[in-house]
């Protein structure tokens, strides 16, 4: 599964497994954002592939991730019931939840990701 392809970028073409997502500087977390579809619903993390010649975003279910999850996941998901904070509908929304909901503990990651990715990014951004 650590091979396994989960995006195509439809700028560049570059095909990217979760790892190569995880640990390459170019690809910059954005945010996340829970997009309900009449069933459970999905989940997807957003990335800015600043690459030359690309820079277009992308959008990776979060499921493709579950390999670095560390923590249990939750069965439960919240979707916006009464005890929800509503923090996934909005992408620009980085802080974490503590709720028990499936997708908590991807959340957590992206904020892991972004802490991580921000001295990586600011070093191939430098002149």
């Amino acid at each position: 599964m650590a091979d396994e392809i989960v995006k195509k970028c439809s700028c560049c073409q570059m095909s990217m497994t979760a790892k190569q997502i995880v640990d390459d500087p170019a690809v910059e977390p954005i945010g996340t954002a829970f997009l309900p579809d009449g069933g459970l619903g999905r989940h997807y993390y957003y990335f800015r592939h600043e690459v030359a010649g690309c820079g277009t975003s992308i959008m990776v279910d979060v499921e493709s991730f579950k390999q670095f999850i560390t923590e249990p996941l939750p069965g439960k998901v919240l979707r916006l019931g009464p005890s929800c904070e509503g923090r996934c509908v909005n992408i620009q929304d980085l802080t974490e939840c503590q709720q028990e909901c499936h997708f908590a503990p991807f959340r957590r990651f992206l904020l892991k990701m972004l802490a991580e990715k921000e001295p990586r990014i600011q070093r191939v951004s430098a002149p």
